[in-house]
């Protein structure tokens, strides 16, 4: 028994304090051994098929670690596979998402939720070393179209892009399959691409949420427009109006609020405007408050920027 009780250690220990069934068998815990472990609290059971050791606090990746485990081949998916690739905007509202075959019933855990579906391509599958299969990162900002706001689904797609978990033809290639009269929610990401073009992945979500709004309202926005300026060498803009010679900087970060930051950003925009380029501010904290109102006086300083051109 005490050789069983190390070996279980050693499995939680790789799997967030997850067993199942199965690897109980493999390791030879015998059903009455297992009764025994759940009697004196060393075990308890989470789903059919899996439990959890009672020394570790539940967490969610243990049930991603349970649901995987699931006959049936549930996959995390949706805002939980988007937490556990630490991508932004996901609601925490500690359910797993789960991708379950048709017609299947895959537990009457009140935090588990499934979406039955037989779109489920093998290529849209990661099996982690934890023992969790989750989506694609392709495949969840898909699927996210079904939870989230198209800007919020926007700024998610500019995320997976600037790290480097999947390519806009990576997404297209899910999505265009999955767009059946069915499922607008996929012929809305496949228009939410379109849209977006092939621009430069936004760093943050305002900055993505900003651009994808200034596009949208006809300006020819370029995100991530590196700049040549004296004094300064290579720097980079949030967002720029070339033929303006205008750049949009999107201040959330702390160090922008600090006596050395703002100095320091003074200092750029002066040195932009020596060669002729304008710089305008916004703040994280002043597009959360009135985000309609701060777009608004953008379009309205662009605006006197064409003017000022022009005379």
């Amino acid at each position: 028994m005490d050789l069983a009780i190390a070996q279980l250690l050693a499995w939680t220990s790789k799997h967030h304090a997850v067993i199942t069934d199965q690897v109980l068998r493999t390791l030879n815990v015998s059903v009455e051994a297992r009764k025994r472990l759940v009697r004196d609290g060393v075990l308890e059971r989470l789903i059919d098929g899996s439990y959890r050791f009672t020394g570790v606090p539940l967490d969610e990746l243990a049930r991603c670690v349970a649901v995987s485990a699931r006959p049936g081949g549930l996959i995390v998916a949706g805002p939980t596979a988007g937490r556990i690739d630490g991508l932004r905007r996901m609601p925490r509202d500690n359910k797993v998402h789960v991708l379950a075959p048709p017609a299947s019933n895959p537990s009457v855990a009140p935090w588990l939720v499934p979406y039955r579906t037989a779109a489920i391509d093998p290529s849209h599958v990661v099996m982690r070393q934890d023992g969790i299969r989750v989506t694609h990162p392709a495949r969840t900002a898909v699927d996210l179209m079904r939870h989230l706001s198209t800007s919020d689904v926007r700024s998610v797609v500019d995320q997976i892009l600037h790290r480097g978990l999947a390519t806009i033809d990576d997404m297209r290639t899910v999505a265009e399959p999955l767009a059946t009269p069915g499922r607008r929610w996929a012929k809305r990401f496949l228009e939410l691409l379109d849209a977006r073009g092939d621009a430069a992945a936004s760093e943050s979500h305002w900055e993505s949420r900003v651009v994808g709004e200034l596009r949208a309202r006809g300006l020819d926005l370029v995100p991530q427009h590196w700049l040549d300026v004296p004094g300064w060498g290579r720097i980079r803009l949030d967002a720029a109006l070339i033929p303006l010679r205008w750049g949009l900087e999107i201040d959330g970060h702390p160090e922008h609020f600090s006596e050395d930051g703002s100095t320091r950003d003074a200092g750029r925009d002066l040195a932009c405007d020596a060669i002729g380029w304008s710089i305008s501010r916004v703040t994280a904290l002043g597009l959360q408050q009135d985000f309609e109102r701060q777009i608004t006086t953008i379009l309205r300083v662009v605006q006197r920027r064409q003017r000022d051109l022009a005379a």
